[in-house]
């Protein structure tokens, strides 16, 4: 199997699979972590695996899976995208690996007593690229520009639905105020609507702003050379005085994974991501190589469906196909055993995770016996869409071999990568993946919500809106969790998709690369790290 690489610029997109250039449902699905009512003050410092202390100095030589198109935060759709813009920009907030909501450009703040006004402390003194303030006011400006229709911002639609308005008390205080009580609505800020973006800048260079980003982040732009890389420099007035750590980051466009590993084997490269799976034991054991791995990812892959349509308009055959996939051989022959069987959208590291979660397990004599309680004795047929590309087509053949064992005969349909998007969203019978966003709401409500934008498989259950809307109003955390278990419980007996499993994300690196670490919504992280000597 061949990971993917992302390449297209439109909304709603799922995520990639192997080897292939367009948008990903990880583009799509960012959002956000229950939060308490106040934060305590510091920042995530990292993971533990980094041995010794920080050291200075160095560029860290990336291996970028493919080329941008913005670095705009209010316009980025892409994934590709978000490792550069991490370096260049600091989010309202931050997230640990387990999606706990940390400080990051607000050092603190506090939930009202109706939860419909929250309060963010700044960090004082922080300065962009350019010098102006990164204040309240430029705070307020980037909220206000989302929420201006006339902007036309992809960001609008994770804002609206929520926020009435955004306040500016002070150069340190930012009030906003919600519409009605959101308990993730601060993880929203943890990705592109928290990129917090000059204002001064965005001024100067109008539409031409993608290709010149200036932010408050670690690192400052440098040069953008297209299909080729972009580096960036130091930022010595980094409000965070013990950072950075390195003198600059270079990222690499290099889209086939292969040319990748290559590169990492050979020391033309620091540290890349999205090898091919079955490479990585080979490409561990070469002299002065490591790998960081996250098993299981927050990334998962399945099948969809349209339920408004036959035969899968019938529960009772799409619980058949559930128990008639081998998930276990999927994850031996697509990923080389370098993956989860994964039961329901949810993997273990993240908190809303629930253990008691019942999937289901290879059972082709049920699975016929469901078949023929539907009406369907002699199994069916149906047309399967699936990527154009050598892992699409492996992953529908294994499908298609394992759903013949139980009389369903499906006819492979690869399609072209920019058109799989809208195939998942018109509710195709068709390859799946998606990827957490930071807190349950931000994908379970996209995908299970009664019309909603990415529910592609017209799935209506008023109990299911009911929880999902009874979730996100409260801020107590275990009674949030309580409810999304009982959530994902529900969308697995309604088999609303067929989930299959959860890759591992690897990062090659070099030995000398220090402080790595993966979180849950698949997206490396670079701005922490250091060389050691």
């Amino acid at each position: 199997m061949l990971r993917a690489t992302r390449k297209t610029d439109q909304e709603p997109c799922p995520a990639s699979a192997p080897y292939r250039t367009r948008l990903t449902r990880r583009d799509l699905l960012r959002s956000t972590a229950a939060v308490g009512t106040a934060a305590a003050l510091g920042r995530y410092a990292g993971p533990a695996q980094a041995a010794g202390a920080p050291q200075k100095g160095g560029t860290l030589r990336i291996g970028w899976i493919s080329d941008g198109t913005s670095l705009d935060p209010h316009y980025s759709v892409r994934f590709p995208e978000r490792p550069v813009m991490y370096s260049v920009y600091n989010t309202l907030v931050s997230s640990s690996p387990t999606f706990d909501i940390k400080p990051e450009l607000a050092r603190s703040w506090a939930i009202s007593n109706d939860g419909v006004s929250i309060t963010l402390q700044l960090q004082p003194n922080v300065k962009f690229h350019d010098g102006t303030n990164c204040d309240a006011a430029a705070v307020k400006w980037n909220v206000d520009f989302m929420l201006d229709p006339a902007n036309n911002s992809p960001q609008m639609k994770q804002l609206a639905p929520y926020l009435a308005g955004c306040e500016a008390q002070g150069p340190t205080t930012v009030v906003f105020r919600l519409k009605k009580p959101y308990a993730g609505f601060l993880a929203v800020m943890v990705d592109r609507p928290g990129f917090i973006v000059s204002p001064a800048a965005w001024k100067k260079y109008g539409k031409d702003y993608a290709r010149n980003p200036v932010g408050t982040g670690m690192y400052q732009f440098g040069e953008w050379m297209s299909d080729d890389h972009i580096t960036l420099k130091r930022f010595d007035g980094y409000w965070d005085r013990n950072l950075p750590y390195l003198d600059g980051l270079t990222y690499q466009v290099a889209e086939n994974p292969t040319v990748r590993d290559t590169m990492i084997r050979t020391g033309q490269l620091d540290i890349t991501s999205e090898p091919v799976p079955t490479d990585v034991p080979a490409i561990a054991k070469s002299p002065g190589v490591k790998i960081i791995s996250e098993n299981p990812s927050g990334h998962w892959y399945g099948v969809e469906w349209g339920l408004d349509r036959p035969p899968f308009n019938n529960k009772a055959v799409r619980q058949a196909l559930c128990y008639g996939v081998d998930r276990d051989e999927f994850v031996s022959v697509i990923l080389g055993g370098r993956g989860t069987v994964a039961k329901g959208p949810t993997p273990p590291q993240v908190w809303w995770y629930n253990p008691g979660t019942r999937g289901y397990d290879y059972n082709p004599a049920k699975a016929k016996q469901l078949l023929a309680q539907a009406g369907y004795p002699n199994g069916f047929s149906a047309e399967f869409s699936t990527e154009a590309t050598p892992f699409g087509v492996q992953y529908a053949q294994l499908l298609q071999a394992q759903l013949k064992r139980i009389n369903v005969n499906i006819t492979i349909n690869p399609i072209d990568d920019a058109d799989i998007a809208q195939a998942q969203l018109s509710g195709q019978f068709v390859e799946a993946d998606w990827t957490l966003r930071a807190d349950p709401d931000g994908l379970l409500r996209i995908l299970f919500y009664t019309g909603n934008y990415a529910n592609g498989g017209k799935y209506s259950n008023p109990a299911v809106d009911k929880m999902l809307d009874d979730a996100n109003s409260t801020y107590d955390r275990n009674a949030r969790k309580q409810i999304y278990a009982k959530i994902e419980q529900q969308v697995i007996d309604d088999a609303v998709f067929l989930w299959i499993y959860y890759p591992s994300e690897d990062a090659p690196m070099r030995t000398q690369v220090q402080n790595y670490t993966w979180f849950p919504d698949s997206v490396p992280r670079y701005r922490d790290l250091w060389l050691a000597k």
